[in-house]
C-alpha cells in the first residue's frame, strides 16, 4: 500500500486529529473502501497518485469501512467507496462510486486553500502570538491577494476595532455581502462597534471609577464605565451599571441605555443566562 506524508490510514482514534484538525490546514478526502468493493481497487490508486501529485493540496484519509464500522456509521455511509472531502472542520461535499481523476481534481481545486488563505492563516498565528501589526500587514497583503474574501475582511475589521478605529471597522463590514452581513460573529463585532463608537472618547476606566465615588449618581461616567467594562467581556458588571442608571435617569440621552442594554442582549445570544436575568431586571426598572 503506498503511503505518504498526505496519505493515511484513518481510525476511530486518529481521525480527530488526522482529519477534522488537519481540514483546518488544507482540504482532507475521507475515502471509505472494502477489500470486497472492486470501484474501490480502481478509485483507490487515482486518490493516491493526486495525493503525491498534488504535494499537500489536500490529505487522502482512508478508511477501511469492514475494520472501521463505528466511522461508517458516524457519516451515514451507505455505499462504497465514498469520499467525504472535509475543510475547516466541516465535511463540505461528498461523492459515491468510480469517479474520473479530471472530476476529482476539479474537487480538490474547488476547495484548495488559495495563498491568501494561507496567509490569513499564518496572520492568525502571528495575532495569537501578540503581534498584532505583523498580523495586520499579512491580513493587509492577503486582502490584496482576494479583496472579496469575507473572512480577511472580518478579520482586518477586528483590529481596527481593538485599535478603537470603530469608524472604519463599521465601513469594512458594511461593505460585506448581505449574506456575510448576517453572520453571527459579524454581528457580534458590530454591536460590540456601536457601543464602542457611544464612548469613543471616553476617560479611563480608573478615572471613571474616580469620578463615581466622589458622584455616584452621575450618569454620564456611569453609562461609559458600563460601556467600557461591556466591551472588556466584563457583562455582569456593566449590566448594573447600566441598571443602575435606568432606575435613576431612564430619559438618560434619549434612551441610550435601553438601547445599549438591548445591543449587550443581542451581543451576548439569547441563550446565555444573564440575557434572561437582565431582561427580568430591566422590565422591573422601567415598570
Amino acid at each position: 500500500m503506498n503511503q505518504s506524508n498526505f496519505i493515511f490510514d484513518a481510525t476511530e482514534e486518529n481521525f480527530q486529529q488526522g482529519v477534522i484538525e488537519n481540514a483546518y490546514k488544507a482540504p482532507v478526502l475521507v475515502a471509505f473502501w472494502a477489500q470486497r468493493c472492486e470501484p474501490c481497487k480502481l478509485l483507490t490508486p487515482i486518490l493516491e497518485k493526486l495525493a503525491n501529485e498534488l504535494n499537500g493540496q489536500f490529505v487522502l484519509a482512508k478508511v477501511n469501512s469492514e475494520t472501521q464500522p463505528s466511522l461508517s456509521q458516524q457519516f451515514n455511509i451507505r455505499s462504497i467507496p465514498s469520499v467525504l472531502i472535509f475543510k475547516d472542520g466541516d465535511v463540505v461535499e461528498q461523492f459515491e462510486g468510480m469517479q474520473s481523476e479530471e472530476f476529482i481534481k476539479q474537487l480538490i481545486e474547488n476547495h484548495s486553500t488559495s495563498e491568501a488563505d494561507i496567509l490569513r492563516n499564518a496572520a492568525f498565528e502571528i495575532i495569537q502570538s501578540g503581534d498584532f501589526e505583523k498580523g495586520q500587514l499579512m491580513l493587509l497583503e492577503a486582502e490584496k491577494l482576494a479583496p472579496e474574501n469575507a473572512a480577511i475582511q472580518i478579520d482586518l475589521a477586528h483590529i481596527e476595532a481593538r485599535e478603537k478605529k470603530y469608524a472604519a471597522a463599521k465601513s469594512r463590514l458594511n461593505n460585506l455581502k448581505m449574506a456575510d452581513r448576517e453572520n453571527a460573529q459579524v454581528i457580534s463585532l458590530l454591536n460590540k462597534i456601536d457601543l464602542s463608537l457611544a464612548t469613543e472618547n471616553a476617560p479611563s476606566m480608573t478615572e471613571l471609577e474616580k469620578t463615581l465615588a466622589d458622584t455616584p449618581d452621575a450618569s454620564l461616567p456611569r453609562y461609559q464605565l458600563a460601556i467600557q467594562l461591556i466591551n472588556n467581556d466584563d457583562y455582569e458588571k456593566g449590566l448594573d451599571h447600566l441598571l443602575y442608571i435606568l432606575l435613576r435617569d431612564s430619559e438618560f440621552q434619549d434612551g441610550a441605555v435601553k438601547k445599549s442594554l438591548l445591543t449587550t442582549f443581542d451581543l451576548l445570544g439569547s441563550e446565555n443566562p444573564l440575557v434572561g436575568q437582565y431582561r427580568r431586571k430591566m422590565f422591573n426598572a422601567m415598570h
